[in-house]
């Protein structure tokens, strides 16, 4: 997995059925798959995974939740 930022809005079908739109702006981690053909569009930008992740809770974790192991780790 890669952790990227898109650079314009780029649409990637994984599957027939299935679509994932990624908005500019958009920071996620990403399949290779995903990766290779948002490269190849121009789409993506790599993000540096270790000091973009450290300090931050991820998209999908409620903020209270990140804030509380971010400060469980820092008393261990």
């Amino acid at each position: 997995m890669r952790h990227v930022r898109y650079t314009k809005r780029f649409d990637y079908r994984p599957r027939a059925s299935v679509v994932m739109a990624r908005a500019a702006g958009d920071e996620v981690k990403i399949t290779e798959a995903e990766y290779e053909a948002a490269n190849a569009a121009g789409a993506v930008e790599i993000i540096n995974g270790e000091s973009a992740e450290q300090g931050e809770a991820s998209p999908e974790a409620g903020s209270s939740a990140g804030k509380s192991k971010a400060g469980n780790r820092a008393r261990n």
